[in-house]
């Protein structure tokens, strides 16, 4: 397993067995008063029980379902942030006027507007800044004098349920670009530009005064009109970085200022290159120092520098077609992982790409969050249980939706449309964490008049529920068991469906050929089934996956071990211990003995335990689930003469002695699935693939036997699809 699979994931487990000497070689205007404390400390424990979960089901519900927009004086959404606190901030409003509306931290219910009558101009800005404050930053008309403008904030402090009274920074012109950050320790840096002049000010703390405005430069250079792009970040140890791009030089500008200095330095060696539209956007990273990031030609790309280093790293391409134009602002995975995603850039299409910690590259992914060719608006967070939430808004005129997909280990989740399929416009999507790390997504949805003019037609909202225990098999996150189908040139992919048909997801992954993949059931208690892998040279390995969702190569995995190839047959039969987790079964090809791996619980699997002997003789091995009701799964086998057989499940890794369920059966059959309940009846089913690429349903009775076969999934030739 690498580092940068292991840093990806975020989840601590125990990755290796330990094995008998027997085994093969193992080697893996104002709102409401504040929340009450003992709610915030309820919402505290619940988001220490729910921090390695991954998000549940997906639910909708209108905020505000009707026109005009209750959450606005007009206009529609602009932003939404999340507090230091859990607390969630949104931002609506148009040219004329803004609102801000805030749902406290272990709430459900959003708190009455707040209105800002003079904030409906250019550039207002909704920033959650690093000392667990949100403030609204705006340009607002000066009283005294209408030609000129204001530099104001309000400021929400962590526990507040409304912003402060505005704040006065400094004279502005109406238009130019502004931006406002903070260090953890509360002290506030401000910019903005004047005619290609940057100025700052700063703010020691609440109840300090702004300083007086600082020139950060002289007049634009010579062939450079003005400022084609300017960003700020603070990093943990209180240094601000300062970048820009002048409009015509194309020349890049980047400025510093530690704690105590009494002015800002130019940044030594600062690899950004004056390329046409680099545009270069700063992060400050969680663990110290910055990220950077800038475009050239088609390519993103990524410098940082560490805390305490005094050299930025060498730029590297975080994504092809990838832009900062139209990146979400990156998501710091545990471990320091790194994760960006947007689009359309440079292409008609989303691009995504995750740095690793350990080695400092960018991983390339061959799994994306949208194959849509019109892909927009993008917002990323980090979410409960090592994940990142995605959004986008994707379509064409007269039919948009919200989507949403959730990213871990190198997986993505299949897409989920968010929003009614009534709507014809949607705004773009915003999206946070709330303080159980579970994702919130607000969106817009416009629909037309009679008269042709576009109206809003309210204001949604989705987040996800708590995840229940996942079915076995189920790999389409629906509640239904489901079986994989791998074929020589589509690929790995999840087939769902009923009794009379199989549909193949979209999603698919490639494996080399002669690849055992696997169903497996929940190893690192996320609430997804996870998948198991058996290499042709032996290798087992399990991966945990996004419910919904297929890995791939380079997902993140935990080593079973490192040969098991003196096992004949390698099953996932569920949980066949009865302690509610799924285990591994598998046959030495010397022996006969069937063997247990049991799940330990915390990511990985005890050593083995003896299931059985006399198993050699049996050309085929059948995960059957629970055959006969009595809450155990069971097993079949295909003996030399064709008859096959079940053994009862005990719940103790162990299975009773034989009894035949039909003679001279499966000559034709090239593979043969148990445990799926394609007949709707709670019952386990049986579907068997002939060698003429036909399927077969074989439905369970419930008292360990079946019925005769009928066809199932006619539409599709399965000559090329091997199923497990």
């Amino acid at each position: 397993m690498t580092s940068q699979s292991r840093a990806v994931l975020g989840i601590a487990l125990t990755p290796v067995l330990a094995l008998t000497a027997a085994a093969p070689a193992a080697a893996h205007t104002t709102a409401a008063a504040s929340a009450a404390d003992s709610t915030a400390q309820a919402a505290g424990a619940a988001q220490a029980a729910v921090g390695t979960r991954a998000p549940g089901p997906w639910g909708t519900r209108a905020l505000h379902a009707a026109n005009p927009n209750p959450a606005s004086a007009s206009g529609g959404l602009n932003a939404l942030v999340s507090a230091g606190n859990g607390a969630l901030v949104s931002l609506t409003g148009d040219g004329l006027s803004r609102s801000t509306r805030i749902r406290p931290a272990g709430s459900t219910s959003w708190l009455a507007p707040q209105s800002w009558p003079d904030a409906g101009g250019y550039n207002t800005e909704l920033v959650a800044l690093g000392d667990g404050s949100v403030r609204l930053v705006w340009r607002a008309k000066r009283a005294d004098d209408q030609s000129n403008y204001w530099l104001k904030t309000a400021t929400l402090t962590p526990g507040a349920t409304a912003f402060s009274e505005p704040e006065y920074v400094a004279a502005v012109p109406e238009k130019g670009y502004h931006h406002l950050a903070a260090a953890p320790d509360g002290r506030l840096v401000a910019v903005w530009t004047v005619s290609g002049v940057v100025k700052a000010a700063e703010k020691a703390g609440p109840q300090a005064a702004w300083t007086a405005p600082a020139d950060l430069n002289e007049q634009p250079p010579s062939g450079s009109r003005d400022i084609s792009s300017m960003d700020l970040a603070v990093a943990k140890d209180g240094t601000a970085l300062l970048v820009w791009q002048w409009q015509s030089s194309k020349a890049v500008v980047a400025l510093e200022k530690t704690p105590g200095s009494a002015a800002w330095s130019v940044v030594q060696d600062f690899p950004v290159p004056g390329v046409d539209l680099a545009r270069p956007k700063a992060f400050a990273n969680p663990q110290g120092g910055f990220d950077v990031f800038y475009d050239n030609i088609a390519h993103l790309m990524h410098t940082r520098r560490s805390a305490g280093a005094t050299q930025w790293s060498a730029p590297r391409s975080a994504a092809n077609y990838g832009s900062t134009s139209v990146m979400a602002a990156p998501v710091y995975l545990p471990g320091g992982d790194l994760f960006v995603a947007g689009g359309p850039g440079y292409s008609t299409g989303a691009w995504y790409g995750v740095r690793s910690a350990a080695t400092g590259a960018w991983q390339p992914y061959t799994q994306g969050f949208s194959t849509h060719k019109k892909v927009r608006a993008v917002g990323a967070v980090a979410t409960s249980g090592g994940t990142v939430t995605v959004t986008w808004r994707e379509g064409y005129s007269y039919e948009e939706y919200t989507m949403a997909s959730v990213f871990k280990g190198g997986t993505w989740s299949t897409a989920r449309r968010l929003s009614a399929t009534s709507a014809q416009f949607t705004g773009a999507p915003q999206v946070t964490a709330d303080e159980l790390g579970r994702p919130v997504v607000l969106w817009d949805e416009y629909k037309r008049t009679e008269t042709n003019s576009v109206v809003l037609y309210g204001v949604y909202q989705a987040t996800t529920t708590s995840r229940a225990l996942p079915k076995w098999r189920d790999h389409t996150d629906d509640g239904k068991a489901d079986l994989f189908g791998q074929g020589s040139t589509t690929g790995l992919k999840v087939y769902a469906g009923d009794a009379t048909k199989l549909s193949a997801g979209q999603r698919a992954s490639s494996w080399p050929t002669g690849t055992q993949v696997l169903p497996f059931g929940d190893l690192d208690s996320d609430g997804c089934n996870d998948v198991f892998v058996r290499t042709p040279r032996g290798a087992a390995d399990v991966y945990p996956t996004m419910c919904g969702g297929l890995p791939d190569q380079l997902s993140f995995h935990v080593k079973v071990s490192s040969d098991w190839s003196g096992y004949n047959a390698v099953l996932s039969p569920g949980d066949v211990t009865g302690d509610g987790r799924a285990d591994l079964l598998t046959r030495s090809a010397s022996t006969g003995k069937l063997y247990v791996y049991a799940n330990n619980g915390t990511g990985g699997f005890k050593a083995r335990t003896d299931a059985g002997s006399g198993f050699g003789g049996y050309k085929k091995l059948i995960a059957a689930g629970d055959l006969n009701g009595d809450g155990k799964n069971d097993l079949l086998a295909i003996d030399s003469s064709n008859e096959l057989w079940r053994f009862n499940g005990t719940g103790a890794g162990t299975f009773k002695p034989r009894a035949l369920v039909f003679k001279d059966w499966g000559t034709s059959y090239k593979d043969v699935v148990g445990g799926l309940d394609l007949s709707g009846d709670g019952r386990a089913d049986l579907v068997s693939l002939d060698k003429d690429g036909r399927a077969w349903l074989n439905r369970g009775n419930g008292q360990g036997g079946f019925a005769n076969r009928s066809q199932v999934g006619k539409s599709t030739n399965w000559s090329d699809i091997r199923i497990s």
